[in-house]
Order: C-alpha cells, then sequence, then structure tokens
C-alpha cells in the first residue's frame, strides 16, 4: 500500500514530465507501444498514465503496481506513460494508427494488451479498440477496466449484447475493487484482487471458482487460460 506522499509525488512528476513533453514539437515525440516485459511476458500493449487516465481509481490507487514502477523509474515509466498520454490527448487520430501499424507489422506472439497502467477513457477510446479487433482477428486482445459505464453504454448502443457489440478477439475484464460497486448486465468476466486483510464484496472461498493469475500472461498464452480466454480471474494482492 502507497503512501499520499509517494502518490503526490509521483503525480508531480508527471505533471513536469508533461510540461516538457508539451513545450516539444509533438511530431518528433515517439510513443511507447511495448513489446513486453518480464512481468507480462512476450505481449505487445500500451500504457497511460495512471491516475490521469484512470476516473475511478480512488481506493484502488493505493495499491496500483504501476505506482511502485512510477515511483521506482520516473525518468523511464512515468516519461513513457505521459508521452502517450499526450499524444492521445493532442492527436488521437495519431494514436490509435501507431498503435495498428504496430500490430499490422507483428509477426508471432499476436497477442496485444490494452493498458498495463491507465484505462479506457471514453466512448470513441473503446471504438477504436473494438474497430482495430475487428481487422485484425489474428490477434488476441485483451484489456481491464473500471469504465463499466462506458463499456455497457457502448454494447447498448451496439446491437444490446456483448456478442454482437465487442468482437470475440477482444476480451474486456472488468476490473473489480473490493467495495467499489461494479453494474455488469451483459456479464462482462471480471478480475479482481483477493486482498490480504479478506474482503467486504466476498468470502475467501468464492475466489476458488475463479481462475488465478500466475503473474505472468506466457503462462496462459500456453495453456489458453484466464484473461486471454475471458475467464474470471484473480490475483492475490501483491
Amino acid at each position: 500500500m502507497y503512501t499520499a506522499e509517494t502518490i503526490k509525488k509521483v503525480m508531480q512528476q508527471a505533471n513536469e514530465i508533461r510540461k516538457d513533453i508539451e513545450a516539444k514539437n509533438l511530431d518528433t515525440v515517439k510513443m511507447c507501444i511495448s513489446n513486453g516485459n518480464r512481468k507480462i511476458g512476450r505481449v505487445m500493449n500500451v500504457s497511460l498514465m495512471p491516475i490521469v487516465t484512470c476516473k475511478h481509481c480512488k481506493e484502488c490507487k493505493w495499491y496500483c503496481y504501476d505506482i511502485k514502477a512510477c515511483a521506482q523509474y520516473p525518468q523511464t515509466v512515468i516519461d513513457a506513460r505521459m508521452r502517450n498520454t499526450v499524444i492521445l490527448q493532442k492527436n488521437r487520430k495519431r494514436y490509435f494508427a501507431e498503435i495498428e501499424k504496430k500490430i499490422a507489422n507483428r509477426r508471432k506472439n499476436k497477442f496485444f494488451r490494452w493498458h498495463v497502467a491507465g484505462d479506457v477513457i471514453d466512448i470513441d477510446y473503446l471504438r477504436n479498440m473494438v474497430e482495430i479487433a475487428a481487422r485484425h482477428s489474428d490477434f488476441v486482445f485483451w484489456t481491464y477496466t473500471k469504465e463499466y459505464d462506458i463499456v455497457n453504454t457502448f454494447v447498448l448502443e451496439n446491437g444490446g449484447s456483448k456478442e454482437k457489440a465487442i468482437p470475440q478477439n477482444l476480451h474486456i475484464m472488468f476490473s473489480e475493487w473490493d467495495g467499489q460497486q461494479m453494474s455488469n448486465p451483459y456479464c462482462f468476466p471480471i478480475f479482481t484482487c483477493r486482498l490480504k486483510n479478506g474482503n467486504k464484496n466476498h468470502s475467501f472461498e468464492w475466489f476458488e471458482n475463479l481462475y488465478k493469475c500466475p503473474g505472468n500472461c506466457d503462462i496462459c498464452k500456453a495453456c489458453g487460460r484466464g484473461c486471454l480466454a475471458g475467464e474470471n480471474t484473480f490475483a492475490d494482492e501483491h
């Protein structure tokens, strides 16, 4: 669990880095689309700045593992997150075009995770995610979101069912946090956290019916389970 001082410092550093980025010619600012890392394995991914793009992080920000990474490596992690965030905010068309270009050039390990950090920011953002998934059916895409209302509204406006609105190769995991109200009328799979001191929403036994995250997406790529398969999943607090 992080202190208010740690989060305040991270946000101050993020604002300073944002100013530096915005002072440049945006065309010279490079996006950061990662091919993977030690934690998630060989999975292409893109991230945005946590808290800045996470509207519903009042409780979970104290446990957000990306805040830890931002605090430890501000000149690399915060810089990468803020470059993507600023480009998205200033030139959304370029943001999605660069992501899709990288996807189109991928020859193996065709897996893409939206948001190791950050979240869906509005319906148009989700629409772009859906359209990219539809155009690249040979990829498996997934994301975690607390923007339940955005997803539910999108489904309602696009056929009224998850199967009609969302391509089968895009798995949207509703990210549940203990004590947070979650509206899930279309039965999206959930990803939740089992807290060390116990959860208010669920008994310890409740988690036995969920798939336990092994901590590395490469493992689930091999066994075809977990988030990549749209399976209810949990991770222990870490």
